[in-house]
């Protein structure tokens, strides 16, 4: 059986949307996403987020002027995607499906579905997306890379867990820009 991963970048008081105003990657992070990425038999994201990602990561992988972003963008432009959305989108990034789900409850059971036939299983977007996974606990670790800025603004990952949880921290990595990654698992 898989596993479901949340990965997300989040400012020091707990945002995890607005990234470019805070968001600070480097390629000593981009290096081990790419390592996450070949790890990876599914992505997961939200339909907000879908056309957004899908532009921007087939774009990357032909015009990017980073070497290490032209083989990541290939790498996620072929790694199969489903697309949560609760309408139907125009898919046109390769290798893309859609689960369309209406709550909670049908996400979860499309997960589980999902889980029996996929190893590992990113959630990489949107805000939405996360806090519905998060709220019906089906995710199996946490990978938080977290900035050393304050947002003050925007959506706060956990605003609507309904319960509280404990986790297990099994790794960590300071990053020479001050972000840390966090590895938590349930």
């Amino acid at each position: 059986m898989g596993k479901i991963i949340l990965t997300m970048q989040m400012s020091l008081d707990g945002i995890v949307s607005n990234e470019d105003r805070w968001m600070s990657l480097s390629d000593e992070i981009l290096e081990d996403y790419y390592e996450y990425y070949d790890t990876l038999d599914t992505i997961v994201v939200g339909g907000n987020t879908y056309a957004s990602m899908a532009q921007y990561w087939q774009h990357a992988e032909k015009c990017s002027e980073s070497a290490l972003e032209r083989s990541m963008a290939k790498r996620i432009n072929d790694i199969p995607k489903i697309v949560i959305s609760s309408t139907v989108k125009d898919l046109v990034w390769r290798n893309s499906r859609q689960i369309v789900v209406q709550d909670n409850r049908a996400l979860v059971r499309e997960m589980e579905e999902t889980k029996k036939n996929a190893g590992k299983i990113s959630v990489e977007s949107g805000v939405k997306t996360w806090q519905s996974f998060i709220q019906a606990e089906i995710f199996d670790e946490l990978w938080l890379f977290v900035h050393p800025a304050i947002a003050s603004q925007g959506e706060k990952l956990f605003a609507y867990a309904e319960k509280p949880f404990s986790m297990t921290l099994s790794g960590s990595k300071k990053y020479e820009n001050g972000v840390v990654g966090l590895l938590y698992r349930k």
